[in-house]
């Protein structure tokens, strides 16, 4: 039997699942953020069954769209994010220990930053970010992916002023994400830390995410977007706003 501190947390999966297939990132940064200010488990914890999670998410996406994937900048980009987020393990690790109230500060300011940026409407480049932005951008993807398991903001913001067509950028994204999940887990995996309790819990929650994907993807076209972003941006915010103040 499942806990009511399980249950929560399923909860939380299925509402950021249905977030993410929407907005196209915030799924991992609303299930640590949750989990994080309700106490529920501890950040190293929760980021490796984001991590599973992400990764079923990912590729139930991807599989209508993989055709249209830009290479070219997954190519670069993963190149600078992969070794960032092995970093990222690490770093999460020694503050896990070390320094957890500073962990989760800026955990905090990492959402609060990430909802500014999903309420962002930037005007598209008219040229191809060049090498050092997209460099950049993989150095912070990586930062946040290794260590809560959400790359998500900062490859959005990027891929989004992209001269690419819209569907491009949203598998281009998917490809990313899937890549950091499935080093981060295959990482955290030889580290020895996907004990009992974080592969139940994993096991448990694919299905929920496979669901929801399915279900949201199918009916996503009649939610309201801007509505979606604001409540999201609004619940972002506070969120944040709890774990800096909290820590």
């Amino acid at each position: 039997m499942l806990d009511i501190n399980s249950l929560i947390f399923l909860f939380l999966v299925g509402f950021a699942t249905m977030v993410q297939t929407i907005t196209g990132f915030a799924m991992g940064l609303i299930v640590l953020g949750g989990v994080t200010v309700l106490g529920l488990a501890g950040l190293a914890e929760t980021a490796a069954v984001v991590s599973l999670i992400s990764l079923a998410n990912t590729l139930v996406a991807l599989r209508r769209c993989y055709r249209v994937i830009d290479y070219s900048y997954v190519k670069f980009i993963a190149a600078a994010m992969l070794p960032m987020l092995v970093l990222g393990v690490v770093l999460l690790d020694y503050f896990s220990s070390a320094y957890y109230h500073n962990l989760q500060m800026l955990l905090g300011g990492v959402i609060v930053a990430s909802g500014v940026l999903l309420m962002l409407t930037p005007k598209p480049y008219a040229e191809p970010s060049g090498k050092l932005k997209k460099a950049l951008a993989g150095v912070a993807a990586g930062l946040m992916g290794g260590m809560y398991g959400a790359a998500g903001a900062p490859l959005a913001y990027l891929m989004y002023r992209q001269p690419l067509a819209i569907n491009v950028v949203r598998a281009s994204l998917l490809c990313l994400f899937t890549l950091s999940a499935l080093v981060r887990t295959l990482v955290v995996g030889v580290a020895g830390q996907l004990d009992t309790k974080v592969l139940t819990l994993g096991l448990i929650a694919v299905p929920l995410v496979i669901v929801v994907t399915l279900v949201t993807a199918r009916f996503s076209h009649r939610l309201p977007d801007a509505f979606i972003r604001k409540c999201v941006f609004v619940l972002l915010i506070l969120l944040g706003i709890f774990l800096m103040t909290g820590a």
